[in-house]
């Protein structure tokens, strides 16, 4: 079985002054009561528990998050492999939640529960939102316990990056550099076409450059530099770019409607990580003493390693659910629709330290080797074999094979998986922020689906909407296309699948059930879902999964997933219907169903709907976010330049030579389209009543028209 490796590294935790870290400029703490969360985690657990669900509430930012949690089942395959470095080991995957917040629609929550604290990510609709144990940050538990906190939770758009203008001078986070591409394409072209087995090499093939002498090892990774226009039009050759924009409309509306082969569209992973996470989390572990009555034996250790492993799970899990998230609300339509297309872990290998000790007698790990870098030169953060719709090996569903190439004047063969991808969660010494590593992540397997940086102007537009997904250099990770992927990128994925859906390349893709009864999520096609049987199912308006032998003698057509007869709605389908009546929630009731925010007035239930109706938006204009942005629409996103008629522009330093960097990072208004006059809110700040400086861009914007 074919997989993609994603090799996760070693990542530090950094704590310096008034900021958590280097990348987040502000974050709340939560102190909610564990026990209760890991009681709660407990019963969800058992297979035969009434209540599936972990309930966690707090407040932070001006919100108060109710949240709604429930086993994730989707991340990880049903046949899934856990190796350790002695074999086959057992891991409780339990711990690995999904969910939504209450009352919120369309919120969607993803993360871990481990020891009673909920670690990962919540979107509501209008803001993303990171939890993290504090013991990320603060290493020493005495700040931790003198405060009473145990999770900081921070916004999406408090994280920036530090490193961004040295990440720029050395192709901007990505390793594919000019001279890493030649490298790349010169293996991928020389691929021997025949099925002979072969021992796979001691060394990592993947990625990794042959390892001969410093001398050569200097020629194989010359230093990075900034992705070329040349380079990205010769990555880009396989795709028929030569098509006028009118052949390509043509194209589409010629393009074949009928679904992918089975439905298959889940890929399935392959995931490695090495010694020195394990390391890491493991010593953290220790020094908290999982069990105090426990010391220094072997259940001990036993102990501290499956919590080790339970965290890396986690942070996988974690991961690919944030690339799920914008794989499958991706339509990829070439010449046929490839929609939902989605992750599925099958195997991890979570490698240890004990064979890095120079006790250690067995089989050597290649990752223990002082050669074997984790923070990469230049801010690169990633690296991953792109793949072509026609002619060169490499990418998804590559197979394990045998290439040839010259290493130091002579012929060797090789083999090699180029169907894999890296990346690092160390850089600069810093731990990268959990939003980075995750664009990062999908940008990475994005090279291994087909698509090279984004080129031509078109798709890297910059500006208030920003870059995309596979955009060169950083991006600011909270405008609306930094999570997307352009045209340019749909259009090079859409030829890679249909070439693999045309047999032209091999098919790796799985079958998915799609939609699936039981899980308690209302999906397409389904009018309720209350969970798998009777003894799973609470709700007396929905039909289960598996229907009772008593229910089908009363109605033999009766079938799961759909409300049973004389209901009116069910209490899965939204908190505005009566689980007693199996009817609307009356709106004489008053029943808040949603509480009211900086932009939107709280809402009710209105007996007309199961679901929470759409609250009404605040006055347009209305200042939020600590009185930086305004509310338009309901939400925070306009600029504060709107308050006074004018529109958010940047201070450049072509046009302002000579100008203080300090300043291309203060928000900027502009009259109308006229550039001549953008400046900045510190000029005015004491005309409008600013504060002395005017106003700093939100953490993570871009500087410099993102030059």
């Amino acid at each position: 079985m074919n997989f993609i490796d994603i090799f996760f590294l070693f990542y530090l935790f950094f704590f310096a002054g008034r900021r958590l870290n280097e990348y987040i400029s502000h974050y709340e703490t939560l102190s909610y009561d564990t026990k209760h969360v890991h009681a709660s985690h407990n019963r969800a657990k058992r297979s035969v528990t009434k209540d599936p669900y972990v309930y966690l509430r707090f407040d932070a930012h001006g919100e108060n998050f109710h949240i709604r949690l429930k086993r994730d089942v989707t991340t990880f395959s049903d046949n899934l492999v856990i190796d350790g470095s002695d074999g086959p080991v057992a891991v409780d995957t339990s711990h690995i939640y999904q969910g939504e917040l209450l009352n919120v629609p369309k919120s969607h929550v993803f993360g871990s529960v481990i020891d009673g604290i909920f670690e990962g990510r919540i979107l509501t609709g209008r803001e993303s939102y990171y939890v993290e144990n504090a013991k990320h940050y603060f290493p020493n538990s005495t700040h931790r316990d003198e405060s009473g906190f145990h999770s900081v939770i921070y916004k999406e758009s408090h994280v920036s990056d530090p490193y961004d203008d040295i990440r720029q001078g050395h192709g901007g986070g990505c390793g594919i550099t000019d001279e890493i591409s030649s490298w790349m394409d010169s293996i991928q072209n020389a691929a021997v076409d025949d099925e002979t087995p072969a021992v796979p090499s001691a060394k990592i093939p993947a990625v990794e450059k042959p390892r001969e002498s410093a001398q050569e090892e200097d020629s194989y990774w010359p230093p990075h530099r900034k992705y070329s226009k040349e380079a990205n039009w010769r990555a880009e050759s396989n795709v028929e770019d030569e098509k006028s924009h009118h052949e390509e409309a043509h194209e589409r509306v010629r393009r074949a409607t009928r679904p992918r082969e089975e439905n298959r569209n889940t890929c399935s992973l392959y995931i490695q990580t090495d010694p020195l996470i394990w390391r890491h989390i493991r010593e953290g572990i220790a020094d908290r003493a999982v069990n105090p009555k426990i010391k220094h034996d072997r259940s001990r250790r036993q102990e501290i390693d499956e919590k080790t492993r339970e965290e890396i799970l986690s942070l996988i899990a974690h991961h690919v659910t944030a690339v799920n998230y914008i794989y499958r609300n991706t339509k990829f339509d070439g010449r046929v629709e490839h929609r939902n297309i989605r992750f599925e872990v099958q195997r991890i290998k979570i490698d240890d330290d004990s064979a890095c000790s120079e006790s250690y007698n067995g089989e050597s790990n290649p990752f223990c080797m002082e050669n074997i870098d984790v923070d990469f030169t230049g801010g690169t953060l990633g690296l991953a074999w792109v793949a072509s719709a026609s002619g060169a090996s490499g990418g998804i569903c590559e197979k394990y094979k045998t290439y040839t190439e010259t290493v130091g004047g002579l012929y060797q063969s090789t083999k090699r998986s180029l169907n894999t991808g890296i990346i690092t969660f160390v850089n600069y010494n810093s731990r990268v922020p959990p939003k980075v590593s995750q664009l990062t992540l999908a940008h990475e397997i994005g090279h291994n689906f087909g698509s090279p940086h984004d080129y031509p102007q078109e798709c890297r537009p910059g500006g208030l909407h920003g870059n995309y997904i596979m955009f060169a250099s950083a991006t600011s990770g909270d405008r609306p296309n930094n999570s997307k992927f352009s045209t340019c990128s749909i259009r090079n994925i859409s030829n890679v699948l249909d070439a693999i859906e045309d047999t032209k390349k091999r098919n790796c893709f799985l079958a998915s059930e799609g939609a699936f009864c039981g899980n308690k999520i209302v999906e397409s096609g389904e009018e309720c879902d209350c969970g798998f049987n009777d003894e799973e199912c609470q709700d007396r308006c929905c039909y289960p999964r598996q229907i009772g032998e008593r229910d089908l003698s009363l109605n033999a057509t009766a079938r799961g997933c759909t409300r049973r007869a004389r209901t009116q709605c069910s209490p899965s389908q939204g908190p505005c219907c009566q689980s007693e009546t199996c009817s609307f929630m009356p709106a004489h009731l008053g029943v808040k169903c949603k509480e009211e925010t900086e932009c939107s007035w709280s809402s009710m239930c209105n007996g007309t709907t199961p679901e929470c109706p759409e609250p009404k938006p605040r006055d347009d204009k209305t200042k939020c976010n600590n009185g930086t942005q305004l509310c338009i629409a309901g939400e925070c996103s306009g600029s504060i330049c709107l308050l006074w008629n004018m529109t958010e522009c940047f201070l450049t330093s072509s046009i302002i030579p000579n100008i203080d960097k300090r300043k291309l990072c203060e928000l900027a208004c502009q009259n109308g389209n006229d550039t001549g006059t953008c400046r900045s809110t510190s000029e005015f700040a004491q005309l409008f009543g600013l504060p002395d400086g005017g106003i700093n861009l939100r953490p993570g914007s871009p500087c410099d028209n993102f030059q």
